[in-house]
């Protein structure tokens, strides 16, 4: 019985034993890993910082903030006022500015050396662009916006001297008008920002309420850019304030805007000579009327032109014109493949127009002028092999897209505004505010 104990011990000691020996084993590896593992960072990180003392030696120290010079070039434009301080810096270490936001060291240089005051930002921005600029062949060209960041300029300039600006500008504001629009609070986006005060200056003072007034000053601003201070305008502002509480969506207002540009044209061919389109005496019903037959006319007139003389008949509009840098689109959703196409001949803009029962054939001649660009979005079903037009969009010359109309000028629905997001995330282009909102974005 003893000697099968002792063999019984001697196993199980065998066994533990050959185990401690396993464990110490695999300590001794992982411990030798973890050395190597130290021994390679080590270098690594001496490496690296062999490498960053070698760069702090070479190179210079990378400046975040601006320095004042900068600014004092971008205000050279404005004359002295009274609270000016720019003769004041000599050596630029006068003034530091806290913030690395390029908008917020503007305005803080702005108000500290040139007009302590609170002021519209999109006022200044605007005036601060380029105008002028070298084309290709080196020549001094105009910008597309030269004449709202002239004015611009001049309102600016206007303000600093400390001299009344309405008695300035009685030409564009009553004295209402005035004060709603050098408190305005509308962000600096574009150069359109400034013409965006300026309407809601104007429905301001007449009392518009909020939602009527958002919806004026987006489609106002894009529709009347280059003609804000005609006095058809006013007087259709005038019209809209006469009926306050009349319902009327931005489509419509814009369809109603295509009729009042064609008789701002006709005012500005004549010269001022012949009398402008008054809205004195009329309704919003009646002017509804007036812009539908208008659209109707309009439409004939192209079937006319397009049969007997093929679609080349417009005076000092080419036959075909260089369109945006604004790539053409399909996307694929089930058996559909949805397409969005650029127009760039009279011939596209009349068959568009026909087909789609609207007016946009009467955009050739901002569309080759490059005032804006139209887009036909039609829908491939591939089960039945039809393709269908079912949308028509302009973009505005900033790449916005400012509208979107189906046939007969109708709302599209919320299928064909997903493919038009899609399509403006793709090429980075900017959604109206209207649009935006109905598409969620």
């Amino acid at each position: 019985m003893k000697k099968q104990s002792n063999n019984v011990l001697t196993k199980d000691s065998i066994y533990r034993t050959s185990k401690r020996v396993k464990s110490i084993k695999q300590k001794e590896r992982r411990k030798q890993v973890r050395l190597n593992n130290t021994e390679r960072e080590e270098k690594i990180l001496s490496h690296y910082k062999a490498i960053l003392s070698e760069h702090k030696r070479t190179e210079k120290p990378i400046i975040k903030r601006a320095r004042p010079e900068k600014f004092l070039k971008l205000f050279e434009f404005l004359p002295s006022g009274k609270f000016d301080k720019r003769n004041t810096l000599t050596t630029g270490k006068e003034w530091k500015c806290h913030s690395f936001n390029e908008k917020k060291q503007v305005m803080d240089f702005f108000h500290t050396f040139i007009y302590p005051y609170p002021l519209p930002e999109s006022l200044v921005f605007t005036s601060i662009q380029e105008d002028l600029f070298d084309d290709d062949c080196n020549k001094l060209c105009y910008s597309k916006d030269f004449g709202i960041i002239q004015k611009s300029r001049k309102w600016l300039s206007d303000i600093i001297c400390e001299k009344s600006f309405f008695k300035k500008n009685k030409d564009y504001f009553t004295k209402a008008e005035a004060h709603h629009f050098l408190s305005s609070n509308i962000p600096y986006k574009n150069n359109n920002s400034v013409i965006a005060m300026y309407f809601e200056a104007k429905c301001k003072a007449r009392g518009l309420r909020q939602s009527l007034s958002m919806i004026v000053t987006s489609v106002f601003t894009a529709k009347f850019f280059d003609t804000y201070n005609c006095p058809i305008v006013t007087g259709f502002l005038d019209l809209l304030a006469r009926y306050p509480d009349y319902s009327i969506t931005a489509d419509e207002l814009g369809d109603i805007c295509d009729f009042v540009k064609v008789k701002i044209l006709k005012y500005h061919k004549s010269f001022g000579k012949s009398s402008f389109f008054s809205f004195s005496g009329r309704t919003i019903s009646s002017v509804i009327l007036l812009a539908n037959e208008w659209h109707r006319q309009h439409q004939r007139e192209l079937r006319l032109l397009h049969r007997f003389n093929r679609g080349q008949n417009i005076i000092d509009i080419p036959e075909k014109w260089d369109g945006f840098g604004v790539c053409n689109y399909r996307y694929k959703n089930g058996d559909n493949t949805w397409i969005i196409k650029q127009l760039c001949t009279v011939n596209d803009l009349a068959n568009e127009g026909r087909k789609m029962k609207h007016c946009v054939a009467s955009y050739a001649y901002r569309c080759s002028n490059h005032e804006c660009a139209i887009f036909s979005i039609s829908c491939l079903n591939e089960t039945v092999n039809t393709t269908e037009s079912v949308a028509t969009v302009e973009v505005s010359s900033h790449y916005e897209i400012v509208q979107i109309k189906g046939k007969c000028n109708s709302s599209v629905n919320s299928k064909v505004l997903n493919v038009v997001s899609r399509w403006a995330q793709q090429e980075k282009l900017k959604i109206n505010t209207f649009i935006s909102n109905r598409i969620g974005v």
